[in-house]
């Protein structure tokens, strides 16, 4: 069923940013359902460039929704320089700008969307987002941000979404994306596919799962037994391969690094036709030494200790191992 058959557009409170309540609400509708947000709309592609597809969908089909964490320096630049974006979209536009107080949400059969707008203007809603770009935006949209678009462009049903990119260059450069009815629907597909397999309790088959995946999903180990196939011992051998290439590649580089440290003695840097190549120099750094501070003062040591848990994955060799 296509958005032209049957859709539904509503908007919901817009709680603090990065708070508990904002976690929780872009995890999961009223209703218990997970949602695909704007801002990793390109997860469902493949396309994102912080996110893989099995990323969201090991944080969709977790037991609870993500806490909030400290914003790296990325997100604290962002959030620093969105204000004033805005004012330099006002002035170069001569328009006013919002900043809405709700979320905007679309829903077909199988597909959940929510979005958070940076900006609308006053008087004709025209939507605005705010990035801010360590390179040099050169007016084409990274996939990343154009699926975003596409989404925003869905959840709060207008033909176009306006960009302003403050990059390198330390300017604020302007983009108009033009949303087609072709890229609406492609991103209607994609979403309801992934969906189906997380309605489902499952991740879909082209989201490869990481260690940390996995470990995030299952945080917690039993005392129990699952009986595997005779094809996992395909990704045994696989594994214990990709060990002995790890040990090999760690004996070439040690063995690289030792010719070279013998070349540069006590040079800190070594050239080859006036370009310098390699550099060896020395750095010194300050640790703390638990151990000792553990025996002089053990009643502090039992105060600051935090416990976290974790689980150890190690392969029992099978028959024919070495």
């Amino acid at each position: 069923m296509s958005e032209g058959t049957w859709s539904n557009r509503y908007t919901i409170p817009k709680p603090l940013h990065g708070s508990q309540d904002w976690l929780d609400v872009r995890w999961q509708n009223v209703r218990g359902e997970k949602i695909v947000t704007a801002s990793v709309a390109a997860c469902v592609h493949g396309t994102h460039r912080f996110k893989t597809k099995a990323d969201l969908a090991i944080e969709l089909l977790a037991k609870s929704p993500p806490i909030p964490q400290a914003p790296n320096a990325a997100m604290t630049r962002g959030n620093l320089l969105e204000p004033i974006q805005g004012q330099m979209v006002e002035i170069a536009f001569g328009i006013k700008l919002y900043t809405p107080d709700v979320m905007y949400a679309f829903e077909d059969e199988g597909v959940r969307m929510l979005a958070t707008v940076d900006f609308r203007v006053v008087g004709d809603d025209t939507v605005w987002e705010a990035k801010s770009f360590k390179g040099h935006f050169d007016g084409v949209l990274p996939d990343y941000w154009k699926w975003q678009g596409v989404a925003l462009a869905l959840c709060c049903d207008v033909p176009v979404v306006e960009w302003v990119v403050f990059d390198s260059d330390l300017e604020a450069k302007f983009y108009t994306q033009h949303v087609s009815s072709d890229e609406r629907q492609e991103h209607i597909d994609a979403v309801r596919n992934f969906l189906s397999y997380i309605d489902m309790g499952m991740l879909p088959p082209d989201a490869v799962p990481t260690y940390e995946n996995a470990s995030t999903l299952y945080p917690d180990g039993y005392e129990n037994t699952v009986v595997l196939g005779v094809e996992v011992l395909d990704v045994l051998a696989e594994l214990a391969d990709a060990k002995e290439q790890i040990k090999n590649y760690e004996v070439v580089k040690d063995a690289c690094q030792g010719a070279l440290g013998m070349l540069l003695g006590d040079a800190e840097y070594g050239s080859v036709g006036g370009a310098r190549v390699v550099s060896w120099k020395s750095s010194s750094r300050e640790s703390f030494d638990q151990a000792r501070f553990k025996v002089e003062h053990p009643a502090l040591f039992a105060k600051f200790q935090k416990h976290s848990s974790f689980r150890t994955m190690r392969v029992t060799p099978t028959k024919g191992d070495k």
